[in-house]
């Protein structure tokens, strides 16, 4: 059933459905007992009116059909609604005045009250457009809109709306839409403050300052707070209940008071994203790790009874290319100190040398605060770069997971595991009670140093082929060589003395034994007077560097080469050695000839202009004619006209050709 040319109609098809036969249709109509509204053609069937129709007819009709009428009365608007896209992309955008935006729920209703709306336009302006032209009867508003308003149940079944269903109210609403547009439909209940306890930016500041206390108060001591205050100023009191609401409301203002600025940057602040290094050696980070593996300790106390701990434990710093998470240095020790740090940094370098045959710097590394001041110098030695965390930011260093991943991996492999942080669940910490029968089986300190070399190693060997590999990605550039002067300084071990320059170098004592080391630089010689401190590498004697007490001399010395006596002992490589020495002793002789020459040589120019070398000034010795102070004289005149032929200076003038040159009288420049 549906309504045509606003007649309720009936198809043939549902006629002949049980209701009549074809061929009673066709009496009916031939009698003009039944009105037929429209033909039956391709895809349309033929309509009847159902007024039309006998009585008994139409009685069966409403009876097996009982809600065709309705059906029938909505299916005007149901073929013409629309989806509106304009509406949807309103109100999918449209936001509150808190920020908030309208939940999908409430965005398809109101798009879905539109697309009606814009039905009943539809129909209204068809309505208008054929009275126009064929000069119908103009449409029934009153009739129109009662219509409209019992259709709307029907179409919420397939358009959820919020229209209201009196065709009064709905008229209004219609012309309402017209003139205000999508905005006409949205609650003015959306923060709505009438019923509001906490109404005034007052008694929010009051609020948000309780929960915003370092003590980090629960609820309901903020209500009871709260309500005293509103008590002495007339306000209504609020619930527990309405604090936690509040609570929600503000969190972002109030989450740094209660939880701290370092809590506020790491839950609430937006976080970057980074990716890790695609080669080695282009950063490290490192930090250090107190190891959760326990170990005893003996040791006396003030009444001499000795007394055993078993809550020991170590500290390993650890250096790490985060490339792969490859350990590239570490150290062991009893807590976190920079001589730990450095020796960390040392293992490292080492390690890098013996990876790749030559030690390398980092092109970045990144650090924490710790000692940042005393360890700026050796950062700076190790890396290009120097970038550290910012203060309690732990996901900034990618040091931090990878302790994670030692303890899960490894350490809980030890019956001396302690377990996991003290924030972690009890339910996956290790049984206490089995640590407390078990604890004399625990190692002792150099036993978990051993357990933690080993992780180590375990996790340098399982990594180490695809840390080789990767070098292949690390630019040329970007190998950063650490020069063994540079090693020795900043990592290299002292004797505690200082040595002087001998005969046969510098004789310092390593490891308890005497060593001959010698320099093949001239300028090494030249500081005969230098006490010097010499720094070495244990796990390499064959060089050595030698620092003045300011540091500003330094020079490698390398272990000096042993000549055998005999001729018969000699071995390759002995005469080649002898011929550098000689060569150098040679070098050697010849700078010290050329400087002593060069140095008499001003020396002997300063002895000369001394009056008193002058031998006519010093001895009194006439010439052949038993003169003395003429000659002093003369010599005194002509030194005088030199010095005013230097300080006054004019014009020669030119000697004619042919004239005599020894008459200087009538050429006299004076």
């Amino acid at each position: 059933m549906e309504y045509y040319a606003n007649t309720l109609c009936i198809s043939h098809n549902e006629l002949v459905g049980g209701i009549m036969t074809a061929a009673t249709i066709k009496n009916l109509r031939r009698r003009d007992q039944l009105r037929q509204v429209r033909r039956g053609c391709y895809d349309t069937p033929a309509l009847f009116a159902v007024d039309s129709l006998p009585l008994k007819y139409r009685t069966e009709v409403y009876r097996r059909y009982p809600d065709l009428q309705e059906q029938a009365e909505s299916k005007p608007f149901m073929d013409t609604i629309i989806p509106d896209g304009e509406a949807i992309q309103f109100y999918e955008t449209y936001k509150l005045a808190d920020g908030r935006n309208l939940k999908p729920e409430v965005q398809a209703m109101y798009a879905n009250n539109c697309a009606i709306m814009n039905a009943f336009r539809r129909v209204i302006e068809t309505a208008n457009s054929h009275r126009l032209r064929q000069s119908k009867p103009k449409l029934n508003k009153a009739e129109f809109w009662k219509k409209a308003a019992a259709a709307l149940p029907r179409l919420a079944d397939r358009f959820p709306h919020s229209l209201p269903e009196s065709e009064r109210r709905l008229q209004r609403k219609f012309n309402e839409y017209l003139h205000m547009g999508y905005e006409c439909f949205i609650s003015k209940k959306f923060l709505n403050k009438n019923s509001a306890k906490v109404d005034s930016d007052e008694k929010e500041g009051l609020l948000a300052g309780l929960m915003a206390h370092h003590n980090n108060l629960d609820n309901a001591f903020i209500a009871k707070a709260y309500n005293a205050v509103a008590e002495a100023k007339g306000w209504e009191p609020i619930t527990a209940s309405a604090v936690g609401v509040w609570r929600e409301k503000t969190d972002l203002i109030t989450a740094a008071g209660r939880l701290g600025v370092s809590n506020f940057r790491n839950h609430k602040s937006m976080q970057v994203k980074r990716s890790r290094p695609t080669a080695p050696f282009l950063m490290w980070t490192l930090d250090g790790w107190d190891v959760e593996l326990l170990y005893q300790d003996t040791k006396t106390d003030s009444r001499g009874h000795s007394v055993t701990t078993y809550h020991n434990r170590l500290t390993v710093v650890v250096v790490l290319d985060p490339c792969i998470n490859y350990p590239i240095g570490f150290a062991i020790g009893t807590h976190e100190t920079p001589e730990l740090i450095a020796a960390a940094l040392r293992d490292a370098a080492k390690h890098s040398e013996e990876l790749f045959g030559v030690m390398l710097r980092a092109n970045q590394i990144q650090c924490d605060h710790y000692a940042i001041k005393a360890m700026t110098p050796l950062y700076n030695v190790m890396g290009d770069k120097l970038t550290p965390a910012r203060v309690k930011n732990a996901k900034a260093k990618a040091v931090e997971p990878y302790f994670a991943h030692l303890n899960k991996t490894y350490c809980k492999l030890f019956n001396n595991w302690s377990g996991y942080g003290v924030t972690t669940d009890p339910k996956r910490q290790p049984n206490s009670e089995a640590l407390n029968k078990l604890r004399h089986t625990f190692p002792d300190e150099a036993g978990v140093r051993e357990q933690i070399t080993r992780i180590m190693q375990m996790e340098r060997s399982s990594k180490i082929e695809q840390f080789r590999a990767m070098m292949e990605f690390l630019p040329a550039e970007r190998r950063l060589p650490l020069s063994r002067e540079q090693f020795l300084l900043n990592f290299g071990a002292e004797t505690g003395f200082k040595n002087a320059i001998e005969g046969c170098g510098l004789r310092p004592t390593l490891l308890g034994i005497k060593r001959d080391y010698d320099c093949f630089d001239i300028r090494f010689r030249e500081h005969a007077g230098t006490r010097w401190t010499v720094k070495y590498d244990p796990d390499n004697l064959s060089e050595v560097l030698a620092v003045n007490e300011d540091g500003s001399l330094r020079f490698m010395l390398t272990e000096k080469y042993v000549q055998p006596m005999a001729l018969a002992d000699r071995k390759e490589g002995d005469a080649e050695q002898l011929q550098r020495v000689q060569e150098f002793n040679r070098q050697l002789e010849g700078h010290v000839t050329t400087q002593l020459a060069l140095k008499y040589e001003a020396g002997a120019e300063a002895i000369r202009d001394l009056p008193q070398a002058d031998t006519l000034h010093r001895l009194l010795l006439c010439d052949s004619n038993g003169q003395h102070k003429l000659p002093k004289a003369q010599r005194r005149l002509r030194a005088a006209e030199v010095e005013a032929i230097e300080v006054k200076t004019v014009e020669v003038p030119v000697i004619p050709q042919g004239a005599a040159t020894t008459d200087i009288d009538d050429y006299s420049i004076f």
